[in-house]
């Protein structure tokens, strides 16, 4: 960059400090990471420029990037042709390079600064009066700039540069939280993809094992206390399955997708009373089934237990020991609804928020000798939500904890409305 004349010292330690940094591999790469490089205007943007605009009173306000080679204007107020089309700027050009070891460039007569007057944009510009500040990311890296520029002398107040500052950060407020939801969307695509494969890898060998032990157990039938063996390995094997499909579905739900459903014609009623049976052979006489009148419905059965199972077992896991688990069902012409309560400590209230997302677990959980992965509440509601229906708690002292489960007759019709 040639300057129209010989710069002092300090200008010139300025200039060259901030060439240095030009080219930095890793202030480039944050460029990058904004994607905002080579990008259409964004409403998000132009209204701060507008409003540093007219807060200000200038006819001028740009936000721009600069990398190795350019300078690009991502908003403006007031740009003016040819760059108003082309949003560019040659680096040899750029005024905003000078800004890139996090100085900023405030000047209320540029014509007569020993550093301003010299640069050969100046005058082409009409720049008299300028606010250049620049915009740093939390890594020290320094973006681009937010500058307004007045053709005309200019005494610029405390208030203007507290305005100008305050815009900036909002500049940089947009930029860093694009930023965050970026690396959440990644993180999120990694742990899809991890989770996807770790599932994938297991099941093969659960399947083989799976299979050997009931070949070991046909060829050795004979042998006593081999069938009961065969059976507790069998059980957490398909324990060892019914995890990963968990890790699966939970998977989905962090991805908004709704889970797989397998829908037919059902009865709640039936589906319901057998799954408690079957806990009932681990918990005995803990649970307490009410229901009266027609709970037919077109519904995954499968999906349908797991909703019990979750709860039921929740109920007893967490709630006071040897107080009955009550679940009722209801309906009316529409839906039906499947209500567990547990009597014990309630859930705080803070937690009762975030309580169905998948990986939380309660205080009270988290204290309890009961293990999990927090994915049991987030299984629950998905499987809810895939059937069109939601899933809701209360918990206070006097009336115990309730889960409630509300899903359409037709969990098809209630799919593709909430779809």
């Amino acid at each position: 960059m040639k300057f129209l004349g010989e710069l002092d010292p300090a200008s010139l330690s300025r200039t060259q400090r901030c060439n240095r940094r030009l080219s930095d591999p890793s202030r480039l790469q944050a460029i990058r990471d904004t994607g905002l490089m080579d990008t259409p205007q964004e409403e998000a943007f132009d209204r701060l420029a507008r409003l540093a605009a007219q807060l200000l009173d200038v006819p001028l306000t740009i936000m721009s990037l600069v990398d190795a080679n350019r300078q690009f204007f991502k908003a403006d107020f007031g740009l003016p042709s040819p760059f108003r089309e082309t949003r560019t700027l040659p680096i040899d050009a750029s005024l905003c390079r000078y800004t890139l070891e996090g100085e900023s460039i405030i000047s209320s007569n540029a014509p007569a600064d020993p550093f301003l007057k010299l640069h050969p944009s100046t005058g082409p510009w009409g720049i008299v009066a300028l606010i250049v500040l620049p915009l740093i990311n939390p890594d020290g890296h320094v973006l681009g700039t937010f500058c307004c520029i007045q053709p005309s002398v200019r005494e610029w107040t405390p208030q203007d540069l507290t305005v100008m500052k305050e815009l900036t950060a909002s500049i940089m407020t947009e930029i860093n939280l694009r930023d965050q939801v970026r690396k959440l969307k990644a993180e999120q695509n990694m742990r899809d993809a991890f989770v996807a494969a770790l599932t994938h890898d297991l099941r093969t060998p659960l399947t083989a094992s799976k299979l050997g032990v009931q070949l070991l157990g046909r060829r050795h039938a004979d042998v006593p206390g081999v069938q009961a063996s065969v059976s507790r390995v069998t059980a957490s094997l398909d324990r060892a399955e019914q995890m990963i499909q968990n890790l699966l579905d939970a998977s989905r739900i962090q991805a908004g997708k709704p889970m797989a459903l397998e829908m037919r014609d059902c009865d709640l009623h039936a589906v319901t009373a057998q799954t408690l049976d079957e806990l009932a052979a681990v918990y005995p006489g803990r649970f307490v089934l009410t229901a009266e009148g027609d709970f037919k419905l077109r519904a995954d059965v499968l999906g349908l237990r797991r909703i019990v199972e979750n709860l039921a077992s929740n109920a007893v896991k967490y709630g006071a020991p040897g107080t009955p688990i009550e679940v009722q069902l209801d309906r009316d012409e529409t839906q039906v609804m499947l209500q567990v309560r547990n009597q014990g400590t309630p859930i705080a209230a803070e937690e009762l928020q975030s309580i169905f997302e998948p990986f939380h677990r309660t205080r009270s959980a988290t204290e309890s000798a009961a293990k999990g992965w927090g994915l049991g509440l987030a299984l629950v509601r998905g499987l809810a939500e895939s059937h069109g229906g939601k899933a809701t708690v209360t918990s206070c002292a006097e009336k115990g904890t309730c889960f409630t489960i509300t899903l359409p007759l037709d969990a098809a019709a209630g799919r593709r409305l909430s779809a």
